[in-house]
């Protein structure tokens, strides 16, 4: 899967989940992204895989507030 989001208000295709806004973990591999088109500024929500390069990110995140999410793995 893609890291990359279409715009739905001027269909730019580049929009990277990576440079999200905000980002609201769902399940241990999928998240709700927020984020500004850098093209028309319109916000962009889609829920997405999580990109493997932000996973360590997370899980690391998780630790620190004792949200689970692998913690023990």
């Amino acid at each position: 899967m893609t890291d990359n989001l279409t715009c739905p208000a001027c269909k730019a295709t580049d929009l990277d989940v990576c440079k999200y806004d905000s980002m609201m973990v769902l399940r241990k591999d999928t998240a709700l992204f927020s984020l500004r088109c850098p093209h028309c500024g319109a916000s962009v929500s889609s829920v997405h895989a999580i990109p493997a390069q932000l996973r360590e990110e997370i899980r690391f995140a998780a630790i620190e507030v004792g949200a689970g999410m692998g913690a023990g793995e």
